[in-house]
């Protein structure tokens, strides 16, 4: 028997997660807590200022329009101008009129923002080899990166209600 509104059996209910979602959510949840955990002690930064970041030194110029930049890290507009206040108070941002659009704004990665980037990286990237690729094959982080890039296609696809 299936619920009308979750298109799901009653076991499935009962269920919902399966195994391989639990496994992935739990310890998604960890590794995520453990990589800030490090960045914070070592640097100040939480995930989200890195991802931020990271981001504009990847960017053009590094300059992103801010909504943009919102899109780029699943932040609402709000959250976003509040994380760019954050770092704009520590040097490491500025936030600037958009050339091409007088009514738009952009956040610009500073030198300052530049050198804490490169700090971050390094503990960052240790941190990833140490809890994450160190322990699987290529051949997995290959499957692994198969794997969500499908699940990434269907987030596209499938509408948010």
């Amino acid at each position: 028997m299936t619920n009308s509104l979750t298109e799901l059996t009653n076991d499935e209910l009962q269920q919902p997660l399966g195994p391989a979602f639990r496994m992935y959510f739990e310890t998604t949840a960890r590794l995520l807590d453990r990589l800030e955990k490090r960045l914070k002690q070592q640097v100040g930064l939480t995930l989200s200022e890195y991802n931020m970041l990271l981001l504009l030194s990847e960017a053009p110029d590094g300059k992103m329009r801010m909504g943009q930049l919102a899109d780029a890290i699943v932040f609402s507009p709000s959250r976003l101008t509040y994380q760019v206040k954050v770092l704009t108070d520590r040097g490491l941002v500025n936030r600037v009129k958009c050339q091409d659009d007088g009514r738009a704004w952009e956040a610009e990665l500073t030198s300052e923002g530049r050198t804490m980037f490169r700090r971050a990286s390094i503990i960052h990237a240790k941190g990833v080899k140490q809890l994450f690729t160190d322990v699987v094959s290529e051949e997995q982080l290959a499957e692994l990166h198969q794997i969500f890039s499908q699940v990434s296609a269907n987030l596209d696809e499938v509408s948010e209600d």
